[in-house]
């Protein structure tokens, strides 16, 4: 048995050399520290992979879960997912906190529907922290049965109250989102009273599933019960504010976490005065903001596409390669969206021409959707369908359905035709499609068509969409 071993590995910075003395039980510790003191993936990777090395050259692995166990999440954490899965497959017999380890892995990059199968798979007892970790891969899966099923197992398998505080949140959050209040209360009632991480799961639940004014209620509650919020409270109440509580918001966040806030939580305010339509307000908080990401450029073009100034959502997509900020994929769909709501045409085909051809992003169905629309709102329809035969891939609904719709707008019969044709294709079981082409042959005065289509409608036994009226406050 290794009592004390002597082993120098490379840190990250080169030259840096550092003799660790480690045993059995101090391992895992400096393999996790190595994965979280690193200000790099890089950095950490090379030395969480440097300690992996020496750790099987002395015997220690496979033989020892804790350091095995160390390794999944290390790895994952450095951002080497597959080196946290060869981890994992080369424990002999692996441990409950093994599969842990590794379904928090597969969670953390995204991979929730994965870790959920691999657990399926697996033979182990779960205790309360797998049981917890399930739940949370139930979540972000958005699956409600298995989230069902993984609750009745831990309420009859494991010491009740331990699991609510570990799974509750997760429990909470998944509840209210499918709709399922009366349970997701039901679980927040055995949580912390205290506890924010429970009071934001039951706001940002709440606010998910479209109820903003029990999101909001929920806020208010739990202020008054002396618990104090924090970035993520605000940002789940965020998304379920009106103006008037969103302001509201705004002053507490002010008082409560200052102007050196998160970025997050000052996108969140973008978002909310986006939403309300007020421009302004969303301007000068985006000017607060102190260390602007991506995100912040993205939802503040957004702002400016979303309520008609489209001009300005170029200038600002502008101002963000001007400031060193690289503009991503939704970057690309929001200036898209911003020619389309404004008539840019000539700007838009220049910008998706920039980012194709310039900047190398290969173009989603909704950016090409952005095109079609664009192209076809403009009565330009022919180089609409030109450019969906030179797509990458086959055009889907999206695209095909923004050429139906501009067809109606301009009562062009040929090409809402030609899109209709492959709509029917693409998605026979939307009576939406059906609709709208049988109006556009009314519209056009060719009743035995309009009547033709509807009859389709009758014959797959489709259920016509029902209208709803729409007054606006003025």
């Amino acid at each position: 048995m290794l009592e004390r071993t002597a082993c120098s590995t490379s840190a990250p910075a080169a030259g840096d050399h550092h003799a660790l003395t480690f045993d059995h039980q101090s391992l895992p510790r400096i393999i996790l520290s190595a994965a979280t003191s690193s200000s790099s993936h890089g950095g950490a990777a090379v030395t969480v992979s440097a300690l992996h090395a020496a750790a099987t050259k002395l015997g220690v692995l496979p033989s020892s879960l804790p350091v095995s166990n160390a390794l999944i999440s290390a790895y994952s954490l450095s951002g080497l997912l597959p080196s946290s899965l060869r981890a994992f497959s080369l424990i002999p017999y692996p441990s409950t906190a093994s599969y842990t380890c590794i379904l928090s892995a597969l969670s953390r990059h995204g991979r929730a529907l994965e870790a959920m199968s691999l657990f399926a798979s697996s033979a182990v007892s779960p205790d309360v922290e797998l049981l917890s970790c399930l739940v949370s891969c139930c979540r972000r899966a958005s699956s409600f049965l298995p989230a069902r099923a993984a609750h009745a197992f831990g309420v009859k398998n494991v010491p009740m109250l331990a699991f609510y505080a570990s799974a509750g949140p997760a429990l909470v959050a998944l509840y209210a989102k499918h709709g399922k209040v009366v349970a997701a209360k039901r679980v927040f009632g055995f949580s912390d009273g205290e506890d924010v991480v429970s009071w934001n799961a039951m706001i940002g639940g709440f606010a998910t599933a479209g109820r903003g004014g029990e999101a909001w209620d929920c806020f208010r509650d739990m202020r008054s019960h002396g618990v104090r919020g924090n970035a993520r409270t605000a940002v789940a109440v965020l998304g379920a504010c009106d103006l008037e509580s969103g302001r509201q918001v705004h002053g507490y966040i002010m008082r409560i976490h200052s102007g050196g806030s998160k970025p997050i939580l000052w996108n969140a305010l973008l978002s909310m005065y986006s939403r309300a339509g007020h421009v302004r307000d969303a301007e000068k908080v985006f000017l607060e903001i102190e260390g602007k990401d991506v995100v912040s450029w993205n939802v503040m073009i957004g702002a400016f596409a979303k309520n008609g100034h489209g001009e300005r959502a170029l200038e600002f997509q502008d101002m963000m390669v001007h400031f060193g900020m690289k503009p991503d994929s939704l970057t690309f769909t929001t200036v898209l969206m911003a020619c389309c709501h404004c008539g840019l045409v000539d700007e838009g085909l220049a910008i998706f021409q920039r980012f194709v051809a310039g900047i190398g992003l290969t173009p989603s169905m909704e950016q090409c959707a952005c095109i079609v629309d664009l192209l076809a709102r403009a009565g330009r329809f022919e180089e609409a369908v030109e450019f969906t035969g030179q797509m990458p891939e086959r055009p889907n609904a999206i695209v095909w359905g923004a050429l139906l719709s501009a067809s109606r707008m301009h009562d062009n019969v040929e090409f809402a035709q030609i899109a209709f044709e492959q709509l029917v294709q693409a998605e026979p079981e939307n009576p939406g499609n059906f609709v709208t082409m049988s109006n556009i042959y009314a519209n056009a005065g060719m009743v035995e068509d309009a009547k033709r289509v509807r009859m389709m409608i009758d014959r797959e036994d489709l259920v016509k969409p029902s209208g709803q009226s729409c007054i606006e406050a003025v």
